[in-house]
């Protein structure tokens, strides 16, 4: 069977109708993370299994956003697969309905299948059944693996029974018919001990013997079953701290890096926090509009001097026409002198009151001892400007100004006077500022630099480990407790093997004291049917044990030929497939080794070709049990892989036959200057039948989903 054709319509970000069109040899999909790349592979899973929960969930964001209410929307994923001369179409799907705004629901899924005949005749048929039928569940198992983690299938301990149950027809046959022996031995003591009975003697001493037995063997199978779970237990353990063995220190590293880079973060928000760009709270707050100021407050205090003297010498002028109406002689005679008073509120009264107290004029810094024309001067000057602030009711008295707005304005000037020196150092105020906060972007640069480089080299403790970041902190934090749990969990299955081993002393010596009763007791016929009975169950069971073991060689010997031709020109080792039997489980165990010794520590590319050539070889064994081959599809099997490698790994792959599905997210770039994803021009030299290239469409939101589509590309 070869799939020939996927279709996927409005699921996850594919928006609207996306076809493959495949060969029946190698495929790349290529897509960086996030494009698109690994949700194909969902689709393909979700359509192979039976789930059908979280409906909502799989539509697409863009296609819901895009119908109207009261519309419909079809979400499905479809493939064509071919068998000799004839054609399958398997599709599942369900349809939104859309009610209003944001509210829809989900219809039930359907999973629907029609044939093609080579005649051209199509017949409807079960979408579950055919997919079976051509894409058996048991043989799915074995042909898609997302990530390199999943490529190691004998990390569960009943792997190899459900593989020779499925693939090896001998030993499964073989399997039943040891199945059918235990059901006839039982059988046949159960006819030798009704014939024991018949001849009553000993039937006290018989009955009790069949009790003990009875509950020995039920002792004896609840120890195997506690035995079997705590093995399983063993097993995974060894498993994780082998594995945990490679990357602790990685483990180490990363959490230390890890702890750097939390550190290096912190600084770069507390440096942020720091940087002041509030400017508008600087500009009215702190005066920095101020900044140029000065010269604006000369030029006004200029304006107001020579208002000021304006004002004074129109009121001079007019005080002296008043004066001569009203013949004020003094007024006149001190108003004739030639020069223009300053107005009555200059000094104020303040400062009039300090230099009468002081007796000094602060204004020529002289001397105006009490009594003294100065002294009078300015006492006269205070008590005229006492007298202004009075209400003057004198209906007669005609005023030139009748608001003093002059006075107001040359307070102002004298504030904004006093208030220069302050204006400025706003300038030295905001270089501060602007100084501080550049001080403050370098740090925060330098940081940035720091935290590439520490991201960089976590990169790197990641990428070397093949686990990726939560699965290295489980390591750091599960490697002293998986050690601890396997000395108990050996300890715990010590203590029961050796109960076990008592329990089956003791039911043997009861057996034979029973056989001894029979012997004696029961019909020849009777213990010779047994006898025969129970050597053609052992014949079986060795059988059966032959049959796995020619099956286990067979794996071994096709995953060394793929392995060879995978790492061709490279040292490889050998991969070893090992069979043992605890308490009639059978377990395996597979090594690579070197001159017969374990090869420890291999590098990524070594561990993952040896699991994929496994992985072909239990496929072209599929092949032979089931008269059908079947493609394998894997999600970034290479993801630590380095392009050279990657570039002479696929090339061996395309070489190996069968059809093949890759999804990759080697060989990509963003273009600098045009911020576009492109191919990098080494993949023309991978050798692939036929090649893909997904990508979100741009433009696009990160935030908003409505705006997210997968296109594809055929390169």
């Amino acid at each position: 069977m070869i799939i020939e054709k996927i279709i996927i319509e409005n699921f996850l970000c594919y928006y609207g109708v996306k076809e493959f069109e495949l060969s029946d040899g190698l495929n790349i999909i290529l897509g960086e993370n996030g494009e698109g790349k690994t949700k194909f592979f969902e689709a393909i899973e979700w359509l192979f299994t039976n789930t059908g929960e979280d409906l909502d969930g799989l539509v697409s964001a863009k296609a819901l956003a895009e119908i109207g209410d009261g519309e419909e929307l079809n979400v499905s994923v479809a493939i064509t697969t071919k068998q000799g001369n004839e054609r399958q179409f398997i599709s599942k799907s369900f349809v939104v309905n859309k009610s209003s705004g944001n509210v829809y629901d989900t219809s039930n899924i359907t999973l629907k299948g029609f044939e093609e005949k080579n005649t051209g005749e199509r017949t409807l048929s079960d979408g579950e059944v055919l997919l079976n039928r051509v894409f058996p569940s048991e043989i799915r198992r074995y042909s898609m693996f997302k990530g390199e983690r999943e490529l190691d299938i004998f990390k569960n301990t009943d792997a190899l029974e459900i593989l020779i149950n499925h693939f090896s027809l001998a030993a499964k046959y073989y399997g039943k018919y040891s199945e059918l022996s235990d059901y006839l031995i039982s059988r046949a003591q159960k006819a030798l001990e009704d014939s024991t009975r018949k001849s009553k003697a000993q039937l006290k001493s018989y009955n009790a013997l069949e009790l003990d037995i009875g509950f020995l063997k039920r002792k004896r199978a609840n120890i195997v079953t506690q035995i079997k779970s705590v093995n399983n237990e063993v097993y995974r353990l060894k498993s994780e701290i082998d594995e945990a063995g490679k990357y602790v220190q990685n483990a180490k590293e990363l959490d230390t890096i890890n702890k750097r880079i939390h550190n290096i973060r912190s600084q770069i928000q507390d440096h942020n926090a720091r940087i002041n760009e509030n400017f508008t709270e600087g500009l009215f707050d702190n005066q920095w509009i101020l900044v140029n100021f000065e010269p604006i407050q000369k030029e006004f205090s200029k304006k107001i001097s020579g208002l000021s003297k304006d004002k004074r010498s129109l009121q001079r002028a007019f005080d002296i026409l008043e004066g001569e109406k009203k013949g004020k002689k003094k007024v006149i005679g001190e108003l004739i002198t030639s020069s223009i008073p300053l107005d009555i509120n200059v000094p104020g009264k303040v400062h009039m009151k300090e230099m009468l107290d002081a007796e000094i004029c602060k204004v020529c810094n002289r001397e105006a001892k009490k009594g003294s024309d100065a002294y009078e001067f300015m006492l006269n000057r205070l008590n005229e400007y006492i007298a202004s602030q009075e209400v003057n009711n004198d209906e007669d008295k005609n005023e030139l100004f009748n608001s003093d707005y002059t006075s107001n304005l040359i307070t102002m000037s004298s504030i904004f006077e006093d208030d220069l020196k302050n204006l400025r150092s706003v300038e030295t105020s905001i270089k501060d500022v602007f100084d501080y906060n550049e001080r403050m972007r370098g740090l925060v640069a330098q940081l940035e630099k720091d935290l590439e480089k520490e991201i960089e080299d976590r990169n790197i403790i990641i990428g070397d480990s093949k686990n990726k970041e939560d699965r290295l902190s489980d390591i750091m934090k599960n490697y002293s407790g998986w050690q601890n749990d396997l000395t108990y969990k050996n300890k715990l299955l010590s203590d029961d093997e050796k109960s076990l081993k008592d329990i089956e002393k003791e039911l043997d010596s009861k057996i034979l004291e029973k056989d001894k009763i029979d012997l004696q007791s029961a019909s020849n016929f009777h213990v010779k049917t047994r006898e025969i009975i129970k050597d053609i169950g052992t014949i079986f069971d060795d059988t059966k044990s032959d049959k796995f073991n020619e099956y286990i060689d067979k794996l071994q010997s096709k995953s060394n030929h793929y392995f060879k031709r995978i790492n061709v020109d490279s040292f490889t080792g050998r991969i070893v497939v090992e069979r043992s039997e605890i308490n009639g489980n059978s377990n395996i165990d597979v090594q690579l080794q070197e001159n017969d010794r374990i090869f420890h520590k291999p590098n990524t590319s070594l561990e993952t070709s040896m699991h994929i050539s496994i992985l072909f070889a239990i496929s072209e064994l599929a092949s032979e049990a089931y008269e059908e081959k079947y493609p394998l599809i894997f999600d970034a099997p290479t993801s630590s892989f380095g392009d050279n490698k990657t570039v002479e790994f696929l090339n061996l792959i395309y070489e190996t036959g069968n059809q093949k599905i890759l999804l990759l997210k080697d060989f990509l770039m963003t273009n600098e200057s045009t911020a576009s994803l492109e191919v990098k021009k080494e993949f023309k030299m991978v050798k692939n039948d036929k090649a893909f290239l997904v990508k979100l469409q741009r433009p696009f939101d990160p935030n908003n989903l409505e705006t997210i589509n997968t296109e594809i590309i055929s390169l």
